[in-house]
Formats: C-alpha cells, structure tokens, sequence
C-alpha cells in the first residue's frame, strides 16, 4: 500500500512540472474552455487607471478569479474594442513585462523580479618596479599609482623594508627611473612627489609627507646659492640687474617670463614650482644664462628656449621631465625618421655634417627610413632637415624622335672593249638601265648592219673581241625614323641606344720552346664591335616647370675593313647641347649632316677629254650622297 502511495505522489510530480514548463498562452486556451468569461468580448476606453484596478475590475465584470500584486501601480491608458478578456492579458503582460501563471484556474499576476547584475571585479593595476640584485640598482615606471601598492611591490622585489606614514597611505605618486642605484631612486621618487625618505640603521626606510620649509631644503652648496639668488633676483625685480626676472602663471597654466640674463636653472625651478611640475635634474645647467620676454609659453618651451644652442636638453615620460646633458644615457632616445617623397639611397650622401655628426644614424632601406638615436633636440633638427628635403621628385618622360634622311644618285657612262681569250656570250640590260656585254660575233653583226647602208665600211674583229656598254644612272631617297620613350627622375640620366654589331677576328701566337726547336701557337677569337646612335639626356626641372636638358649625341657608322679579318674601321660623329624648353613642347636637334661627292673617270689619253667622242673612249663615274640627322625631344614633366 505504501509503494502505491509513493508512485500515485511521483506521478503528480511528473504532471505538475510537465504542465510548468507548457507556454502560458496554451495554458491561458486550456483554461478558457472552463472560464467562459476569458472568451467574452469586451470595448473600453480608459486612461489613468492603475494596472492593479484594471485587472481586479476585468476580472470582478467577467467573473474570473484573478490574484493581482498589489505593487502594480502602473497608469494604464488603452482603447480596447472587440476583444477577448485573454487577448487582453496576454497584451497587458507583454506591454507591462508581467509574470503570469495559473494556478487552480486562478489567474496570477506579478511583476517580474529585478535581477540584479554582478559587477566585474575590478582589474588590479600591475606595478612596475624591477630590482637587479646583482648591482642593487632599482627601475620604477609609475603613473599614478597608490603609494601603498608602490612601496609593496618595491619591498616585494628587493627584499628591504618600507614603512608608510599613516597620513600617506592615500598618496598617488609617479615617476620613471630606469637602472639607478636603490636608495637614489627612493629620493628621487619622494622629492617629486613632495614626500621625504630616511633610513635607518636596520636598512629600513621611512617615507613621510615633506613639511619642512622651503628655505630649509637644501642638499648641497650649489643649491643654497640657487636659493639666494632667487632671493636675491626677487629683490632685484624691475630694476633690470643681472640676473633679474619675473614669472607669472595665467589661469589656462601659461607661462609669462621677463628675464635678463637670468639664471637657468633658477627659472626652471620657479617655473617647475608654479605649474606643479615634476622634473628630475641629472646634470645642473651651469653657466646658462639668457635673457628672455615670453607671454603665454609652456613649460616645454621654456625648456626649448634656454637649450637652444647649449649642451643640455630635456626628455619627457609621461608625467616627468629629466633634465642633463646631451651625452646623458636616460635622455638618450632612438627614433626612426621615415621618408615619403624620396629614396634613402640617394638622401644619406647629401646630409650636411652638422645635422649628424652628434647623432647615432643608421640606414633602413626596408622602411626607407633612418633610425636615429642621440638627444631629442637632436633629433628634432635631423627630422626637421629630412622634411624639409623629403619633397615630391619629378618624374620626367622623355620622348625623342630621330629622323634620318639619306639622299644620293649616280651616274656610271663607258665604252670599254679588250681581246680575252676566254669564251663570252652577249648579255645584258638595255632599258631602264643599260649595261651590255657583247662578244665578237655580236660586234661583227652590228658592223655588217652599218656596212650595209653604204656609207661607211667597216672591217671585223678577231674571234677573241669584248665590249661593254655601260650607261647608269641611280637616285635614291632613304628615310629612317624611330621613336623610344625615356623615363627618368629629374637630376638623373637617360639613355637610349640604336646601332649594329659586327665581328672581326683576333689572332694571337704564343712561343713554345721544346728543347732545341721553338715552335708557334696560334689561337683566335671572334671579337664584337658595334656602331651605335646613342644619346643621353639630363633632365633638371625648375619650379616654373621649365626643364633644362643636358644632351649629349653621338653617331658611329662602320668603314672598310683593312683586312678579310681586321675590324672594320669606324666614323664617329658626336655634339653636346644644353637646352631650355617648357614642359610639353619640343625642340629640334640637327647638326649630324654627311655630303659626299664623287666624279672620277678612267679613258684613253686626249681622246677622253675632247666632247662627245669622250664618251666612246672613257669610262666614268659620278655620285653625289647627302644624309641628315635630326632629333626631336619633348619632355613633360609628372608628379
């Protein structure tokens, strides 16, 4: 019986969570078929009505059982017209973010329970202190961060006890001290941040809030000096004595600074002291004295003002300013000065000495760029140099044309006949040209054929008779021309080159003694040789755009060879020029000009001179050549 009892509670159990976990929309259907007043359509117009007295009035009109939460005091304002009692539950809990159930056909309604969100824990900042135990030096880098966290990680990483006054323990300090010896670094973060450290004889340290006087800190004689000549420059103000000045802070926190060969150093210190700025000194600025009238400055200029020209300069980490000589290793700083305009290759050999020779400067032709390291006012006036270079360099397209002009005609006339035992045929061109061989047996029918008009009686030739007739004449007209496009940046050379190659063979005999007989080694090599049109032009662009061109043609033409074997011999012409044109015109090169002539004849003696009959007695040969060279070139110039 008890078994029974356990599995009937069970399987309520199962029924009642499965039913849980049923939307409520289905649930709200299901109960209507039992609830008739769910179904019922209703009209209101409301406004002003809280959301409990609106539910608990529905409910009360369509007799439904309804458990409102008091705490829904929420203003309703709707206009509901032909529309069941559930779709307006099921609009009232969605619009209101309601939480609905129901339970034994009683319809419940709540608001939603607030969740509440867990803020995420808050991230601890990382101090950053280090401690070499091998030569006791310290490094801080801190930016505001609690005191109490700071002397904790400094006791943590170096093993030596630091107390904290209680009316400190709610101080924020910063610093950046890189490789300084322990209890150096301790002074120098407390004197920054108005706190005082002493030591006692257990190597303990203690650090307090500074309230000593002004006048009472003092470390060395060279600051009691600088106290009293503030003291005295004070004294001295407006009366314009060396060493005066006087020094205000408006309320944006700008400088205004009349001086007359003040000190340095005290000028720094006063300036420091007004705008509430943290400085270490690592090399106090001696004999540095200027005279200066600046309104509205900033500490950074203050400091640019009185370094120009000396061998100190300053070096700023977040809130801290060191101060020392340029060769000091904590203002010594690496920077890379990139170019966008220019290449590397080409700035580095036109530095002057000035701007380098104090800094560390390396090439890094991967970036284009160069990394420097040396002082920030160093590096400044290097930077400044290389932006004031890296400018935008022309790049300017050359086109030239050459043109080649070539013009010649000949003129070959001759009888010539002989006695030649050897067998010939009658040959030859008569029109348009004429060069005509004849034998014996031609000669002799052209005998017969004038014996034949009975006016003249010639005789035969022998068997072994020639003649050749030759009367030529040639003309000719060449033109060559070719057009290459150079491109160049301005201040550098382009070339172009147009020509030929021909060979020639080069012998050379070596002795070789074998005993008592020498003998002779003979070996060759075919060995180039070229005739070109070359011409190199040198572009330099003003900043009107006009472009001057250096240019320099030269034109190598091949002659007879010597020998079978010898090199050909060569004619070489050759001009420079310098021209100024504007961007996109052209200018015409000429010079380059060839005139041959040639009137040479061979004849027989008195016969070959006297007219007409010259021609039957002479062979003769005249030729006249005429070649030009011109050149065009047109530059533009593109950025």
């Amino acid at each position: 019986m008890y078994k029974k009892q356990k599995i009937v509670i069970l399987l309520l159990l199962v029924v009642t969570l499965g039913y849980s976990q049923v939307p409520f929309e289905v649930r709200l259907d299901s109960l209507s078929l039992k609830s008739k007043g769910l179904n019922d359509v209703v009209r209101i117009d409301l406004s002003g009505l809280t959301l409990y007295d609106f539910l608990t009035t529905i409910a009360e009109e369509h007799k439904l059982n309804v458990s409102a939460d008091g705490e829904l005091n929420q203003l309703v304002t709707s206009n509901f017209f032909d529309v069941n009692v559930k779709d307006v539950f099921l609009f009232l809990i969605k619009k209101y973010d309601l939480q609905a159930d129901i339970i034994n056909n009683i319809i419940v309604f709540a608001a939603k329970e607030e969740v509440k969100k867990i803020a995420p824990p808050k991230l601890v900042k990382t101090i950053d202190v280090s401690f070499n135990r091998l030569n006791k030096f310290l490094s801080i880098k801190l930016k505001n961060d609690s005191l109490p966290s700071v002397a904790q990680a400094i006791a943590d990483v170096s093993g030596k006890n630091i107390i904290l006054s209680p009316n400190i323990k709610n101080e924020k300090v910063s610093a950046y001290i890189l490789n300084r010896p322990y209890r150096q670094v301790l002074d120098m973060m407390a004197k920054s941040n108005g706190l005082l450290v002493t030591e006692d004889e257990d190597d303990n340290f203690y650090f307090e809030k500074d309230s000593r006087p002004k006048e009472v800190i003092k470390t060395n004689s060279r600051t009691n000096s600088r106290t009293n000549r503030s003291r005295n420059n004070s004294n001295r103000e407006n009366k314009g004595e060396a060493g005066s000045y006087e020094m205000s802070v408006d309320a944006q926190g700008y400088l205004s600074i009349k001086a007359f060969e003040a000190d340095a150093n005290d000028l720094i210190n006063e300036a420091a002291e007004k705008l509430n700025v943290n400085f270490l000194m690592y090399d106090t600025p001696e004999g540095v004295n200027t005279t200066l009238v600046a309104n509205a400055i900033t500490f950074d200029n203050l400091l640019q003002h009185l370094f120009k020209g000396e061998k100190y300069t300053y070096k700023q980490v977040d809130d801290l300013y060191f101060l020392g000589e340029h060769t000091t290793e904590g203002l010594r700083t690496t920077e890379l000065v990139q170019l966008e305009n220019r290449s590397i290759e080409s700035v580095e050999a036109s530095l002057p000495k000035w701007v380098k020779e104090n800094l560390e400067v390396k090439e890094f032709v991967e970036l284009n760029g160069f990394v420097v390291s040396g002082s920030k006012s160093y590096i400044e006036e290097f930077r400044d140099y290389i932006y004031q270079i890296d400018l935008v360099v022309p790049v300017v397209q050359i086109e030239v044309i050459f043109v080649q002009y070539q013009k010649s005609y000949e003129i070959q006339t001759g009888l010539q006949t002989g006695i030649n035992s050897e067998d010939r045929t009658t040959s030859g061109v008569l029109f348009p040209t004429t060069d005509v061989a004849m034998n014996s047996s031609s000669v002799n029918s052209l005998i017969d054929a004038f014996n034949g008009l009975g006016i003249v009686k010639l005789g035969k030739v022998t068997k072994n008779f020639y003649l050749n007739l030759r009367a030529l004449e040639n003309n000719s007209l060449i033109k060559l021309s070719s057009t290459p496009k150079l491109v160049t940046l301005n201040g550098h050379t382009a070339n172009s080159s147009i020509g030929q190659t021909d060979y020639y063979f080069e012998q050379s005999n070596q002795l070789i003694t074998r005993g008592v007989t020498d003998g002779i080694l003979q070996s060759g090599s075919w060995k180039p040789t070229e005739a070109n049109l070359s011409i190199n032009i040198t572009p330099f662009v003003s900043k009107d755009e006009n472009v001057t061109l250096n240019i320099s043609v030269e034109k190598n033409s091949f002659l007879g060879r010597a020998g079978e074997n010898a090199p050909p011999g060569k004619a070489t012409q050759q001009f420079e020029s310098m021209v100024r044109v504007k961007n996109n015109e052209m200018v015409l090169l000429g010079g380059l000009e060839e005139l041959e002539n040639e009137n040479s004849g061979t004849g027989t003696p008195f016969l070959s001179r006297i007219p007409v009959i010259k021609w039957f007695f002479s062979s003769r040969v005249k030729s006249k050549e005429k070649s030009k060279l011109h050149i065009f070139i047109k530059p533009t110039v593109m950025y």
